[in-house]
């Protein structure tokens, strides 16, 4: 008898629990399977951004290997104005940039540069985007802006970053800074170069270091 007492006692507690605790338990309920749809509908959209933004990268590559300017700009800015999140934006910009190059349109290929530079979370990245801004800045004329950006961060571009700024500085005159730079260039790629890919770059190197020659006479 007392077993059929306790069992009604344990049911009692288990009504009084549940009707103290059930919005709890339906509202933790709630909040976990929202979290679960929540998460599938954010992973859905962004693997849909991401084709989006892929699809309109690859219409920016065929417009630029077509040199239709026009048209790969008009692609870009959709690019850039809808996806900019997505590291299309940041290459689409980046291509842009290239081919305004190729088209003399240099003003438009400084704010592309500037837009990916602002823009691109990559730090592997960031020093490429950086020369090629240096490059189109000392193309407009403006060399101490050009080099500024190549006192950043080369990371793995240091020897561009040095070829550059010899260039620049033997533009400008001062060939000491040139071989200097040139000079701290080709030690960056290392000494045995000989068969490697780098060695038409360690070549081009050494022909700048030697029509300086009568710079490094001068120094010894």
């Amino acid at each position: 008898m007392s077993t059929h007492y306790d069992d009604e006692a344990q049911v009692e507690d288990l009504r009084r629990w549940w009707k103290e605790n059930w919005l709890a338990l339906a509202i933790g309920l709630g909040l976990g399977l929202g979290a679960i749809f929540g998460w599938e509908y954010y992973q859905r959209e962004k693997n849909y951004t991401r084709a989006q933004a892929s699809q309109l990268f690859e219409e920016l590559k065929k417009a630029t290997t077509a040199k239709q300017y026009d048209n790969a700009a008009s692609i870009g800015d959709r690019l850039i104005a809808e996806f900019a999140s997505t590291p299309y934006a940041v290459a689409g910009a980046m291509k842009l940039a290239q081919a305004a190059v190729a088209e003399t349109k240099l003003d438009d290929a400084r704010s592309r540069l500037e837009w990916a530079a602002a823009h691109s979370d990559d730090a592997a990245l960031k020093p490429l985007i950086q020369l090629r801004l240096a490059r189109v800045l000392w193309q407009q004329g403006k060399p101490v802006d050009a080099l500024k950006l190549l006192d950043g961060d080369a990371s793995t571009y240091a020897v561009l970053f040095e070829e550059l700024r010899g260039d620049i500085k033997l533009a400008e005159g001062d060939r000491p800074a040139a071989l200097a730079a040139y000079s701290k260039a080709l030690a960056s790629l290392g000494a045995a170069t000989t068969g490697t890919p780098n060695a038409p770059i360690a070549e081009a190197l050494q022909e700048k270091i030697d029509d300086l020659a009568d710079v490094a006479s001068v120094k010894s």
